[in-house]
């Protein structure tokens, strides 16, 4: 009997250090971390190995130099994926007016025109010919930036506006002046 305990002890501290020391690290709070990191997600994507596609070449190029030239775009690709999301979370954590400015912008039909060109260009890459894919690339940094451009002005709009006055204890919202002119489009390289 002694022996069956100890063994079930030395079984559970033995699965407790195992546990410890394979637990995965717990999220930063700070919202600037969280986004130098890689989510799991992304290093998934990155620990399997990319099979390149058959091409067809118009002048000999080293096979090296054009799987290097594959795996750049296809982490330029990802990164341009992702990239909308960090800004999201970024400019949520950052600005109190920022989820009120996503709630109008997603509700415009230039916005929703950009992420569902955004999406079909995501679904045509994996089987888009490799001389399409530069272009590609260009368009979603240019849906990217105009989404941004958008995101930004609504906020801008909205910290713009006056404060609701108070009559009574009860807010009641300000009648909705023009539309500010949008601001200057922001270029990222």
């Amino acid at each position: 009997m002694r022996k069956t305990l100890l063994a079930l002890f030395l079984l559970a501290a033995v699965g407790f250090g195992a546990w410890r020391a394979f637990a995965p690290t717990p999220p930063s709070k700070n919202p600037m971390e969280r986004m130098k990191t890689a989510s799991p997600i992304e290093t998934v994507r990155v620990a399997k190995p990319v099979a390149p596609a058959p091409v067809v070449r118009s002048a000999p190029v080293a096979p090296s130099q054009m799987t290097a030239q594959r795996a750049k775009m296809e982490e330029r690709f990802s990164d341009l994926k992702e990239e909308g999301r960090r800004v999201r979370e970024t400019l949520l954590a950052s600005d109190p007016k920022a989820a009120q400015a996503y709630n109008e912008v997603v509700r415009r039909p230039e916005y929703r025109a950009l992420l569902d060109r955004r999406h079909q260009i995501e679904a045509a890459w994996a089987a888009a010919p490799e001389k399409d894919r530069d272009g590609m690339l260009n368009e979603m940094n240019s849906l990217r930036q105009q989404g941004l451009t958008l995101i930004l002005g609504e906020i801008q709009r909205l910290q713009s506006l006056p404060a609701a006055p108070v009559a009574n204890g009860a807010t009641t919202s300000a009648p909705a002046s023009a539309p500010a002119a949008p601001a200057a489009p922001l270029v990222f390289q």
